[in-house]
């Protein structure tokens, strides 16, 4: 039998591979009570009201999506305010779904993506998938994202740059300073991508405001997702921000029915509950000065994160 053409270019693609599942690791060493740190979930668990939400649209299944992802765009804008409209958002299945929309329409005929060596892999996962090449900087030496030699690394055909901010996994902060800098000087063609899918459990007061670049007009995409903050990991929704002209554009990329009807209405219903998500931003914060100082008090280094 004749062997199928490969896709050269998802052959070399490496295996995102999750943390395992609770149920895994109890089943691997006979174990009753396990407690799992490796995936940033949400200490608490979802919203009541996001259960609530999810459960009242269970009896609808047999149908397609409906208006779910347009009334959830329509709630982010009067949630995120600042004259931003439903049409400067584009939802999809998880923060990982929305940046598979954003490479596959800006690596299509070659191109390249710069990005840190120390952040989220699915960036260069998928910028391999779609033939593109990825130009991985090294970090400065307390991991932060070297800026100034990722603008060196930037060229006529580089399509995208990728900021996560605070960092995945190191949880470094980019500053006001830092990206206003950085803004100032990176070409005008390049799609700047700030990844904030940790952005409620930042502290720090110096973060930078990105959004402030999409109001500007400018090749400007942030990232957000309801997995982290909003404890509804389980459920993939994510969204990005950007111009209205940006986001029309990548919505080109979505898929149909991206998202079900159920996991859309237990996001807008997770907006509304801000109670649960300032506990449990608050516990996140909380255990993360915890464990920092412990670890000082052991003699051990950790990195001054801003994320959880």
């Amino acid at each position: 039998m004749a062997k199928p053409r490969f896709n050269e270019n998802l052959l070399k693609v490496p295996l995102y591979i999750g943390g395992k599942s609770i149920e895994e690791v109890k089943e691997e060493h006979g174990l009753e009570r396990v407690v799992k740190m490796a995936s940033n979930e949400s200490p608490l668990g979802p919203s009541p009201k996001a259960v609530e939400a999810a459960r009242a649209m269970l009896s609808g299944v047999h149908r397609y999506p409906g208006v779910g992802d347009r009334d959830l765009r329509r709630k982010l804008a009067a949630y995120h305010g600042r004259g931003l409209q439903a049409d400067n958002f584009v939802v999809g299945n998880g923060g990982t779904d929305v940046l598979r929309m954003i490479v596959q329409a800006f690596i299509f005929d070659g191109g390249n993506a710069v990005m840190s060596e120390a952040t989220f892999p699915m960036y260069h996962i998928h910028v391999t998938t779609f033939g593109g090449e990825n130009r991985r900087i090294p970090p400065r030496p307390d991991y932060g994202h070297d800026l100034d030699a990722m603008l060196a690394a930037i060229d006529e055909d580089t399509r995208l740059v990728f900021l996560c901010t605070p960092n995945n996994p190191t949880g470094h902060l980019i500053t006001q300073a830092q990206a206003d800098a950085f803004m100032a000087r990176v070409p005008e063609h390049v799609v700047v991508v700030f990844d904030e899918a940790y952005y409620d459990y930042v502290t720090d007061p110096d973060r930078v405001d990105a959004l402030a670049y999409v109001l500007e007009g400018r090749n400007v995409l942030c990232l957000r997702s309801f997995s982290k903050s909003s404890g509804l990991a389980g459920l993939r929704i994510g969204y990005l921000i950007g111009p209205q002209e940006l986001a029309d554009y990548v919505r080109h990329a979505r898929l149909p029915f991206h998202s079900s009807d159920v996991a859309l209405a237990a996001a807008a219903a997770a907006l509304d509950d801000a109670d649960y998500r300032q506990r449990q931003v608050r516990m996140v914060i909380e255990g993360r000065e915890y464990l920092r100082r412990e670890f000082t008090a052991l003699g051990l280094k950790s990195l001054p994160s801003q994320a959880n």
